[in-house]
């Protein structure tokens, strides 16, 4: 499946790109109750029918960075911040995700210890709920655009152990 223009042009209004060359880009969209973004397209933009699937932000940004069909491949893992609502994919080693499989994927996550909790920016586990919290607040923090300060704010304001992501 391709991306419309007009579909690529309404994605990149809701990212937030941090300043720095290593920071995120947070998507500013929907998210789901797992923590990570939401995004609408049509599957048939000339049919009458009109319907809708939904994507995964990450995802529609790394095909977009690689030139590659959302659909492939089965997995994009968050292989530098581990934050499931970043966005960061341009083509370059500065990228925050990666294509993969299902296979290397769970094996990570393994790796990892998180079979069924997602583990936080300082190792700490983190329930479904947890990473749902965080993601809204970080959307919030870069509602305006990018502040440093509201964004530490937003994600001591889930957990004060957390470090910062920035």
């Amino acid at each position: 499946m391709q991306l419309t223009t007009d579909e690529i042009d309404r994605f990149w209004s809701h990212v937030v790109k941090g300043p720095r060359e290593t920071d995120c880009w947070i998507w500013a969209g929907a998210v789901g109750d797992d923590g990570y973004g939401r995004f609408w397209v049509r599957t048939e933009p000339h049919s009458i029918q009109r319907q809708q699937r939904v994507l995964r932000p990450h995802r529609v940004a790394w095909a977009l960075a690689e030139g590659e069909s959302i659909d492939l491949p089965p997995v994009v893992e968050h292989i530098v911040c581990d934050n499931p609502i970043c966005v960061r994919a341009d083509g370059t080693l500065l990228d925050h995700l990666e294509g993969s499989t299902q296979a290397a994927n769970l094996s990570r996550i393994a790796q990892h210890g998180r079979r069924g909790a997602a583990r936080g920016y300082r190792g700490r586990m983190l329930d479904r709920e947890a990473m749902y919290r965080r993601s809204l607040a970080l959307r919030a923090a870069v509602a305006n655009g990018w502040d440093d300060e509201r964004i530490a704010r937003a994600l001591a304001s889930v957990d004060d152990a957390q470090m910062a992501l920035f």
